[in-house]
């Protein structure tokens, strides 16, 4: 019996295959193999000449790249039966960050996703690719079975914290004068009305405060990063409140990080550091990638205009 995993990168093949294991199936892997991806075949021929199990575990995006697996399933006379993770790349993306923390000890920067050499660690272009090449498996290719696996998250049951997420630009702050969209001087921050009053609130029932804003004027050049993490404390400072802040100074493309909203880098980190559950946790911004966020994690989203009404 061959069963081929197909998947995104961090879609949970993995974890599926040690299942298929422990069944006593012979594991073929091209991370652990090494080499290509058709350099499996003659490991392949020669354990089913042997009569074994084998759970291949790969991306397997293309009709192309499964059918050599498939052609030699036939010449054996053994059925290849096609299990495909029913994950999204939106929540491939949130495993991949959070493997990476796992791995890493810490959330990384794209310049050291880059020089790290795991294979499990490896940067968004990696997932986007996949989504742009995958053709989804049929009957009609030769597989005897095809099976979806649905992708259930499961969090750590010690994260059990909730927080009052926040944006800043357009939700707690404006900019007076400048470029009218975010603030490269002190004298430039205005705090929003009510803010402190409904901030308050949450507070004091137990919410922990936390911040994910995106600043690409750092990209941009607009300000330095020391600059713009300068404004943040100035903001909290404002405010009233010390609101552990996260933000990501990339430009908006071509995109190479996992910290820009809407990808869900910054929150899985916070998530990590503070022990949150997501569906405790409530975001409050003022744009659809800041509510496609929410989304991605499992947070309840409001728009800024009704949550501070």
């Amino acid at each position: 019996m061959i069963t081929m995993i197909c998947g995104a990168p961090s879609s949970g093949k993995s974890t599926l295959t040690k299942e298929y294991v422990n069944r006593g199936f012979i594991s073929l892997n091209r991370d652990t193999e090494g080499g290509t991806i058709v350099g499996l075949l003659p490991k392949m021929e020669s354990l089913l000449t042997d009569n074994k199990d084998i759970v291949l575990d790969n991306l397997f995006p293309t009709v192309e790249v499964r059918a050599p697996f498939i052609e030699m399933a036939k010449k054996f006379n053994v059925d290849i039966e096609c299990v495909l993770m029913g994950t999204s790349i939106e929540d491939s993306q949130f495993n991949a960050v959070q493997r990476m923390i796992n791995l890493a000890g810490k959330f990384l920067s794209p310049e050291e996703i880059k020089s790290n050499k795991h294979p499990n660690i490896f940067p968004p272009v990696v997932l986007f690719r996949y989504k742009k090449e995958f053709e989804k498996p049929k009957l009609e290719e030769g597989f005897s079975k095809l099976i979806v696996v649905p992708f259930v998250r499961k969090i750590d049951p010690l994260f059990v914290n909730k927080a009052l997420i926040l944006d800043y630009d357009g939700c707690l702050r404006e900019c007076v004068g400048g470029n009218g969209k975010y603030p490269v001087k002190e004298d430039q921050i205005k705090i929003l009305p009510n803010r402190k009053e409904v901030i308050k609130r949450f507070n004091e029932m137990g919410y922990l405060l936390l911040g994910i804003s995106n600043q690409s004027g750092v990209a941009k050049k607009d300000l330095t990063y020391k600059e713009c993490d300068q404004l943040f404390k100035h903001t909290n400072k404002l405010l009233g409140f010390n609101i552990d802040y996260r933000f990501c100074p990339h430009a908006p493309a071509p995109p190479n990080c996992y910290c820009r909203k809407p990808q869900v880098g910054l929150f899985v980190s916070l998530m990590n550091e503070y022990k949150l559950d997501p569906k405790k946790c409530i975001f409050v911004g003022d744009s659809t990638s800041d509510k496609t966020l929410s989304t991605r994690c499992g947070m309840k989203y409001y728009d800024q205009a009704e949550f501070f009404k």
